[in-house]
């Protein structure tokens, strides 16, 4: 957590967007694009964030401006629950859990038929 802001239960949408250097209404689009950025409201309607989500905010905000991620890719590096996905975990989720060596046997004899007619 930044230095900048102080110890406390919630804080402000215009605190979070100061700290994260963001204008209020990226934070409100961001509400709308992760399903795991949802600060609860005051009875007045003011968005209050917790300690854990201002930390969530920066770093979707890192993956976004600094290491140039598009929503989609926030999206698949961070779980629903705002937790960052490791680059070995996203291969481990992307590669299917499937034998392919019948495929594999049966394209390399396609191709040894294919040579040997060449």
């Amino acid at each position: 957590m930044p230095s900048t802001l102080p110890e406390k239960l919630f804080y402000k949408i215009g605190e979070v967007a100061e700290v994260a250097g963001v204008r209020t209404s990226v934070l409100r689009f961001w509400e709308s694009e992760f399903s795991f950025l949802k600060p609860v409201k005051s009875s007045s309607g003011q968005r209050l964030y917790s300690k854990s989500e201002v930390d969530l905010v920066l770093q979707v905000r890192n993956l976004l401006y600094d290491e140039k991620f598009t929503i989609e890719g926030v999206k698949k590096r961070l779980t629903t629950k705002g937790k960052l996905i490791r680059s070995d975990d996203l291969l481990s989720l992307a590669t299917p859990a499937v034998d392919c060596t019948a495929v594999l046997q049966a394209v390399r004899s396609e191709l040894k038929i294919l040579r040997d007619s060449l």
